[in-house]
């Protein structure tokens, strides 16, 4: 039995819209505040570049944007997500955040950032090369991606429970993108690595962290 099943995305623009709508209305952001392994981790690989400024995309309540702060207060970090509750709900805790989607990302000059960053967010568009393409613009440095990769591009359908073998439906709106190809399709003249880091989740053996570098 394979891992995960993989459909082909047939009307991206439409299924995006449906996405914003899905994510933006999800009450459980108190979750995603607290702490997590990977903030940590992504908050001391970015810091190791000494950036003064940092940008997330999908940074719901902000706990990785928290990490930055405790480890480093005197950088200005700073991040959207399309969820304005769990927006709000970082807000009390001083961070910097604002409610919006991708088209937000336009409001931003060419090149304001140090570095920007994703932490599991590009695999829940169905447009990735727009969002990639805004995010390189606004970046002076480095663009991080902490996101999966199955093998295969499209929208995962089910995927194995790492618990109990069996396999169940996936996260709606999860999808699987290849950002070698993507980097090269919209981002030419930007430099990739990549490295694996695992989470503990379904999907999480799949992840890898993406350096882009302008």
């Amino acid at each position: 039995m394979a891992d995960f099943e993989i459909s082909k995305v047939q009307d991206p623009l439409p299924e995006q819209e449906a996405a914003r709508d899905y994510w933006s209305g999800l009450d459980n952001f108190a979750g995603y505040a607290r702490p997590k392994p990977w903030s940590t981790f992504m908050a001391s690989r970015i810091l190791s570049f000494s950036p003064s400024s940092v940008f997330e995309f999908g940074c719901n309540a902000g706990k990785n944007l928290a990490a930055i702060r405790e480890r480093n207060s005197s950088v200005f970090a700073c991040g959207v997500d399309v969820n304005a509750a769990a927006v709000r709900h970082g807000e009390q805790s001083g961070l910097r955040l604002a409610a919006g989607d991708e088209r937000l990302l336009k409001i931003f000059p060419d090149l304001t950032f140090d570095v920007t960053f994703t932490v599991s967010v590009i695999d829940h568009v169905a447009t990735p090369g727009e969002i990639l393409t805004e995010l390189a613009r606004i970046t002076r440095r480095k663009l991080l991606l902490l996101e999966p990769w199955l093998g295969e591009e499209g929208k995962v359908e089910r995927n194995v429970n790492i618990t109990t073998g069996e396999l169940i439906d996936t996260t709606p709106y999860s999808y699987s993108w290849d950002y070698h190809r993507l980097t090269r399709q919209h981002l030419p003249g930007w430099q990739i690595e990549d490295e694996p880091y695992a989470l503990q989740s379904n999907l999480g053996r799949f992840y890898r962290l993406y350096t882009l570098t302008r």
